[in-house]
């Protein structure tokens, strides 16, 4: 097995995880181009799934943030409003370098209202609720991206971008998972270094570290899958799942045919593990996966780490998907549930460099 800490930032096991270098559902790009030029060709806004109860302890304020992470936002809220940075709540971080509109909550305090607390953040809407907002609790989120295309590939683009709305994608993680340069999966490394057997707590700092390494085996898993053929096979004892929902359960053999023919349909998906030490699946399909787990020595300390594995569909499919075109620019908007990245929906039509200034208003 390949030493942990001889392995290059964004490779598991022997595999290169970087999205770029990942095998694609439906086979190779069409075109190739830039996306993100500006943060407006970037235009995230959150889906809850619901609205806010309209009173109660804490305020609810529905944000746009330009430029910077979530974080950032997050602690600049704190700051504007004189409270704990540990105070202020939020469903999902979004894109650093887009036009990016979410939820946040702070304690009910007076003053509070819509406008601007400084040139990258602004608040948009005011509400209420008894609780605070927790990380998770959202439905998904919307995006409007702006890209250009190769000159001469825009019949092919939309034709893979027909086939995107009805049959899905690799539902890989984007590079945001990893951090800059893999610095997140690098952390996990050292991690793993220390205690091989992932006996040790985690303080709460390394959670980034840890959900990185869970997502790289994933990417890996996911990649493997793409490369027998046959990415949506599945057989009896396999765990499959409510496409676009966390619902999920194992395919017994009565309900085998009709499994297979709903996953045609786009209603199941077939799943991957975000890696832990009691499968949630059947014994054959397990295996399979841990042969793939086992090329990288993280997957003995995320054993340790993680109580039971976590359950995360293969494919995703883009809700609401259209799209414009003007010569070699391509406008398009979709929809996509929780944990789902929008960069995996590039990576499946074109191979796409970011192209972005990186100052912080």
């Amino acid at each position: 097995m390949p030493d942990a800490l001889a392995l290059s930032a964004m490779h598991y096991g022997p595999r290169s995880i970087a999205l770029t270098d990942l095998p694609r559902w439906h086979g190779e790009p069409v075109t190739t181009g830039i996306y993100r030029a500006s943060v407006d060709d970037f235009v995230v806004d959150e889906d809850l799934g619901f609205v806010p109860e309209g009173a109660g302890s804490h305020a609810w304020l529905w944000v746009e943030k330009v430029g910077v992470s979530t974080d950032d936002a997050a602690s600049r809220l704190a700051q504007h409003f004189q409270v704990s940075r540990k105070e202020v709540g939020y469903a999902g971080k979004k894109d650093t370098f887009a036009r990016a509109s979410q939820w946040f909550s702070v304690p009910m305090t007076p003053g509070i209202q819509e406008g601007p607390i400084d040139p990258a953040v602004r608040i948009m809407q005011v509400s209420a609720n008894s609780r605070k907002l927790k990380v998770g609790q959202l439905a998904g989120n919307r995006f409007q991206l702006r890209v250009t295309i190769e000159e001469g590939s825009e019949t092919l683009v939309e034709e893979r971008l027909a086939a995107i709305g009805q049959q899905g994608i690799a539902n890989y993680f984007g590079p945001q998972r990893f951090g800059r340069s893999g610095q997140n999966l690098d952390a996990a490394r050292r991690l793993a270094s220390r205690d091989p057997e992932g006996r040790r707590r985690l303080h709460p700092k390394d959670g980034m570290a840890a959900s990185a390494a869970r997502s790289a085996g994933f990417n890996a898993l996911v990649a493997a899958r793409i490369e027998t053929e046959s990415p949506l096979s599945v057989e009896v004892g396999d765990t499959v799942i409510f496409t676009g929902r966390g619902s999920q359960f194992q395919v017994d053999t009565e309900a085998l045919g009709d499994v297979r023919d709903r996953i045609l349909t786009g209603e199941l998906s077939p799943t991957a593990p975000m890696a832990g030490r009691v499968s949630q699946t059947g014994i054959d399909q397990a295996r399979v996966e841990q042969a793939v787990l086992d090329t990288d020595s993280l997957a003995r300390w995320m054993r340790g780490v993680f109580p039971r594995e976590e359950r995360r569909a293969v494919r995703v499919i883009p809700k609401e998907l259209v799209w414009n075109r003007m010569g070699t620019t391509l406008e398009l908007s979709f929809w996509l549930p929780r944990g789902s990245f929008a960069t995996a929906v590039l990576h499946e039509f074109g191979s796409f460099s970011e192209s972005h200034a990186r100052s912080t208003p």
